[in-house]
């Protein structure tokens, strides 16, 4: 990988809650258009790694460098304005609102007019909310979901709520795409519809950051893979790579054991 590859790096990353270090000394660095995913046992520093990217926590050391910027210290609009768009393992949709109005609400990250201009709906206001509308329909025709699109998005069932998730975070236009554990509750044809989901998305180019719990469904999709255990980057290689090392099955099982046993497949 190149300088001119690295979309997002991060160096040296330290975060700590009282005397507990989350996140203890991480670097690593993603591609432009590459598919990442960070995977570790419970209480490995995954969620909190994640928050210092999207900037819902800073760091207490480190730098984190996004398209050749320094970020760690910018707020999560700010984040979303230069193009990190993120989704919740909660699912956090607007209630009351339809399928295609909580996907426009992903477009507010790029605009450009002032709230004088939307109170009024002068022509700028107006001009970006049409392309706002035409780009929450392309994502939600993207995702599956243009069909839904005059429902109330509480009526969809928990896996159409988070391709709606990811359908609005699509829509902000972003450079880098940060998925928290979105297969968690699904079932096996939900899973599907996400797995192939995932996968146009990163052959159209968009890169993405996937934190998961469930290893099987990183290691079926993910080109490389970053491992935490205890705040620590314990291992990073190919999927292949991940599945026959010992210390990530240590780490998941306290022993060193068969790839089988982990559920690494």
């Amino acid at each position: 990988m190149t300088k001119a590859d690295v979309l997002l790096e991060a160096k040296e990353l330290v975060r700590s809650f009282g005397g507990v270090t989350a996140v203890d000394s991480v670097s690593f660095s993603v591609a432009e258009g590459e598919l990442r995913g960070l995977i570790g046992p419970n209480g490995a520093g995954k969620s909190t790694l994640f928050h210092l990217i999207s900037g819902h926590l800073y760091p207490d050391k480190g730098n984190l460098i996004f398209h050749g910027h320094r970020i760690e210290r910018k707020p999560p609009a700010t984040r979303a304005k230069m193009g990190i768009s993120i989704t919740f393992q909660a699912v956090h949709l607007f209630n009351g609102m339809t399928v295609l109005e909580n996907a426009m609400v992903g477009g507010h990250a790029w605009t450009r007019h002032e709230w004088v201009e939307a109170s009024f709906r002068l022509p700028r206001h107006r001009r970006e909310e049409r392309v706002i509308k035409e780009r929450a329909i392309w994502a939600l025709e993207s995702v599956g979901l243009d069909r839904f699109m005059d429902l109330p998005a509480e009526s969809l069932p928990l896996g159409r709520q988070r391709a709606l998730q990811i359908a609005r975070a699509i829509c902000s236009m972003p450079k880098l795409l940060l998925l928290d554990e979105p297969a968690a509750g699904l079932r096996g044809d939900e899973r599907r519809d996400l797995l192939a989901l995932l996968e146009r998305l990163h052959k159209e180019g968009l890169t993405m950051i996937l934190v998961e719990h469930d290893v099987g469904f990183v290691t079926h999709i993910a080109e490389k893979i970053t491992v935490l255990d205890r705040g620590r980057v314990i291992a990073e290689g190919t999927p292949e790579e991940i599945r026959h090392d010992p210390l990530v099955i240590s780490a998941y099982l306290g022993t060193t054991t068969s790839d089988e046993a982990v559920g690494i497949r």
